[in-house]
């Protein structure tokens, strides 16, 4: 029983030594006491990734000058991109009704997205239906005509019907 108590007597100063001594001891269970920590919060700020504009595919009735069509659809396009510059360049100046540009770019304030549909296309008339969602969750809808002239549209009779 001496000799055992002997062992273990070594061996404990032996763990004691080397663990002093910082010199790593395997095989040898030491007991451990941890410290239970709070849990870490963070309240980063997330930057929201700007909407990805996507020009939905258009087709065109097959009709006399498609120009005076493409010339309607870039200046939706570009409305919907919020470029209102070039939506004025491409007519918005000569249709806007006065008051100027900021008025015009304005009015567009509550629209979040219009969808246009080209019905038909009359010589530098062309025919058009419109859905334009607003930025409360409405959609109002018109339909009517834009004249185009020299890649500009220099008149418009809009109605709304919804």
């Amino acid at each position: 029983m001496a000799v055992n108590a002997t062992r273990i007597a070594v061996a404990a100063l032996v763990l004691l030594g080397a663990t002093a001594c910082g010199i790593p001891v395997t095989g040898v269970p030491v007991p451990v006491t941890v410290v239970p920590q709070a849990p870490v919060t963070s309240t980063a700020t997330v930057a929201v990734p700007a909407p990805v504009y996507v020009q939905p595919p258009v087709s065109l009735p097959p009709r006399e000058n498609p120009g005076a069509a493409a010339t309607v659809i870039a200046y939706y396009d570009a409305i919907n991109r919020r470029d209102f510059a070039t939506a004025w360049s491409l007519g918005g100046s000569r249709i806007a009704g006065g008051g100027g540009y900021t008025k015009y770019a304005g009015g567009f304030a509550t629209t979040a997205w219009d969808t246009l549909t080209v019905t038909d296309i009359r010589g530098s008339t062309v025919y058009v239906v419109l859905s334009a969602a607003q930025t409360d969750g409405t959609t109002r809808t018109f339909s009517g005509t834009y004249t185009v002239s020299g890649g500009v549209i220099v008149g418009s009779h809009m109605t709304r019907t919804g």
